[in-house]
């Protein structure tokens, strides 16, 4: 009788507690055709929902299992506006992809264009005006990815509600723009630099150049257009970075490093069919080889294919190969080819012993946390610094695949799996990495609930953000400095001019 009293007491209390949490209600838009920006930003989004917050999220994404079965998540498609290479990104043409993203300093101006035709046509959407003119619900909060440009400040600003931007990469250009993060091409590589941390000369000569060509294509797209990045104090970044992966870098606390923030999903169960190749797999165990969802590996050249298969025959290592097509012509015996992997349950599993891999953030986040060494071969983007990064952890090599020999490609696998400082070196990353005091979840829940509790008093933004251009590189100061060391300098001339001139007549007489 007492404890079933005690449990109704129990009950009731977990209920009374229950209904003194706030839900708030928060419009999301993701306009990024790309599937690993919506990994980190449906990761986001989930984290919200999951707490009891409403999320109506303008994308072209469909829901993911977690969001669409969840009754406070609302999908607004904006797929009408996806022609063209801005169709949802997944398996796409080698060749098409390296075409359309053939240099890093093109993609900044290809970037910026279309987030001029993504705003426009997001701002002109029925649902964005009826919430604008205020025919629609009111949001507390707004979480965003910006692509590289500041119209899509517009939305948050117009509403008057804290801004949350998603970034899935490191740290772009125009966030130090927004936040007044210390930003210097010397030392902190630019985003689109193949290097995270220039060191020698011609490293940091080569990160200026990148970081001044990237500003100046960004500020020349939004010239002349009245967007701006908010200024209220109540705004934040999330930065798909963590410290034990990306250089630490100075941020205000208006910037949250919520790298792997897609890891708070449960593991996906292996197949049967893969759990048998993996724990039957020889001593010499498994490698794991794919290019993630946006290029189609069965699409790589021919020879390029060759010569992995011409390798991978020769390996004792059974390798599992994400590979479009049921078929391979001359597939080696060792070979085992899936159209899709559950690739962090995988690379969980004790048998694997490398992860080739192109360097996308989703995937290093899910290799470093599994403790795996990588051979990396970036394609374009962040993905060379991002395989940069682990290189300098020494977990990884990197390799470029557009002159990739069988030698080459040979002598790295085997290094990287006889060598056991990378294998020891991944798993000190990974516990680096584990170790921390919160969630990315439960860190993007306080933060964004502090936001909307305090609203315009949520100070956060450091003084450095309303600091001008003259005044962060101390321009004035230093004119102010030559000036002065100037008179002080004529003015000595002018004296000893004078005394000299006295003691030489002094002398004369």
């Amino acid at each position: 009788m007492c404890s079933g009293a005690i449990r109704l007491a129990i009950v009731v209390w977990s209920i009374g507690c229950l209904s003194t949490i706030m839900a708030h209600r928060i419009l999301a838009c993701e306009p990024s055709p790309g599937h690993s920006h919506w990994n980190v930003m449906s990761a986001v989004l989930e984290s919200l929902v999951a707490v009891g917050h409403e999320v109506m999220c303008v994308t072209m994404h469909p829901a993911t299992d977690r969001l669409a079965a969840h009754p406070n998540y609302t999908h607004v498609d904006m797929s009408s506006m996806a022609i063209g290479s801005l169709q949802t990104a997944r398996d796409m043409n080698y060749a098409h992809v390296m075409k359309v993203f053939r240099s890093n300093a093109f993609m900044v101006g290809l970037a910026t264009a279309r987030a001029l035709y993504v705003c426009k046509y997001l701002l002109d959407m029925p649902e964005i005006r009826d919430i604008l003119d205020g025919r629609g619900p009111a949001f507390d909060a707004v979480v965003m990815e910006s692509l590289h440009s500041e119209c899509m400040s517009a939305l948050p600003d117009r509403l008057g509600v804290p801004a949350i931007y998603v970034i899935p990469s490191p740290p772009v250009n125009w966030m130090p723009v927004a936040t007044g993060a210390p930003d210097h091409p010397s030392y902190l590589g630019a985003m689109l630099s193949d290097r995270p941390t220039p060191v020698t000369f011609g490293h940091r000569l080569a990160n200026a150049l990148v970081y001044a060509h990237t500003t100046l294509v960004r500020w020349y797209n939004d010239a002349g257009r009245d967007h701006r990045w908010p200024e209220h104090r109540h705004t934040m970044v999330f930065v798909n970075t963590h410290h034990s992966v990306e250089p630490g870098r100075p941020m205000g606390p208006n910037v949250l490093e919520i790298g792997g923030i897609h890891l708070n999903r449960p593991l996906e169960p292996i197949p049967r069919d893969l759990a048998d190749v993996l724990d039957s797999s020889n001593e010499f165990g498994v490698i794991v080889f794919t290019f993630g969802s946006l290029v189609a590996m069965n699409t790589l050249p021919d020879d390029v294919l060759d010569k992995f298969k011409i390798v991978f025959s020769q390996l004792p290592q059974t390798v599992i190969w994400k590979y479009e097509n049921d078929t391979m012509p001359d597939k080696p015996e060792n070979v085992v080819l899936c159209k899709w992997l559950p690739q962090r349950a995988i690379l969980h599993h004790p048998n694997v012993k490398l992860f080739i891999s192109h360097g996308g953030m989703s995937g290093v986040y899910e290799v470093v946390e599994a403790g795996v060494p990588v051979l990396g071969m970036p394609l374009f983007y962040d993905q060379p610094r991002n395989i940069q990064n682990l290189v300098d952890l020494g977990m990884a090599l990197s390799m470029k695949i557009n002159n990739l020999t069988h030698t080459a490609l040979s002598e790295a696998i085997n290094r990287i799996i006889k060598d056991k400082s990378f294998s020891e070196n991944a798993k000190r990353v990974s516990s680096l990495y584990r170790d921390r005091p919160m969630t990315p979840s439960e860190s993007v829940v306080y933060w964004v609930e502090y936001l909307i509790r305090h609203g315009t008093e949520a100070d956060i933004r450091p003084l450095s953000a309303d600091a001008s251009w003259t005044s962060h590189f101390m321009l004035d100061m230093c004119v102010a400095m030559v000036t002065a060391l100037l008179i002080i300098w004529f003015v000595t001339r002018a004296v000893l001019h004078v005394a000299l001139n006295k003691s030489i007549q002094s002398d004369v007489k």
